[in-house]
């Protein structure tokens, strides 16, 4: 066990040392409308991307989602727009962060859109990470 504690920390000194920048991929994005009614005109767009998503009707606890071939995650970030429950257009930038512990499988970009219009981002990734992945 003080054998792979070593090896492990030596490994985490070398990373930060050297910069360590790993590519992360992603093949689905999801908004999943979390609001108390259905809501409208929903639009995601991968910045700095070819990356688009729309959907004109969205029900309660229904989701506008697709799945395409491995992309590289871009990393400036994300913008959802919709039309809320109460008629209003709201719009969000977000930059989630990627886990450390999220390997190379591609990973899916989940938004959840909340009855009061916040919106919280995040990655899941169905295979879990080995130590070699990162």
């Amino acid at each position: 066990m003080k054998k792979f504690l070593i090896v492990l920390l030596s490994v985490s000194t070398l990373a930060c040392a050297t910069g360590y920048n790993p590519r992360y991929y992603y093949n689905q994005v999801q908004a999943v409308n979390l609001t108390s009614g259905s809501i409208t005109d929903v639009s995601v767009v991968i910045v700095g991307s070819r990356t688009t998503l729309a959907c004109d009707d969205v029900n309660k606890n229904a989701m506008c989602a697709d799945i395409f071939g491995k992309r590289l995650y871009p990393q400036q970030g994300m913008e959802l727009g919709w039309t809320h429950t109460d008629g209003s257009r709201k719009s969000e930038t977000l930059s989630p962060t990627v886990p450390v512990t999220f390997g190379r499988a591609p990973l899916r970009i989940m938004m959840l859109i909340n009855a009061d219009g916040s919106v919280k981002a995040f990655f899941e990734q169905d295979e879990p990470a080995g130590i070699w992945d990162i």
